[in-house]
């Protein structure tokens, strides 16, 4: 299943909204483009490792957490857009004989 949107950016977001920060005042506090933020939130780029930590210091958000909700929806993308091309192409290796 594609997740429609990305699952570290909403967290972000809303963790910014609910302590009334803007996301310029984010940027310059966490040493950042702001356009690297509209970017994250506007669909157009992940999280970083270097966003995850840089929020975990500013926010308290674990970077980890980030990271894998970063790569949970990356992985629904594709699984999504090329997971049938794949199944089509590739034909599994041979599974190890197991010795008797």
């Amino acid at each position: 299943m594609k997740l429609r949107t990305n699952p570290a950016a909403g967290l972000l977001h809303d963790e910014l909204e609910a302590r009334q920060i803007s996301a310029a005042k984010a940027a310059r506090d966490m040493a950042i483009p702001r356009s690297r933020l509209s970017d994250i939130f506007n669909g157009r780029k992940g999280v970083s490792a270097d966003t995850a930590l840089r929020f975990e210091r500013y926010l308290g958000v674990s970077a980890g957490l980030l990271i894998r909700l970063q790569s949970e929806y990356d992985l629904s993308k594709v699984f999504a857009d090329k997971g049938p091309q794949i199944q089509r192409e590739i034909v599994p290796a041979p599974k190890l004989a197991l010795a008797q």
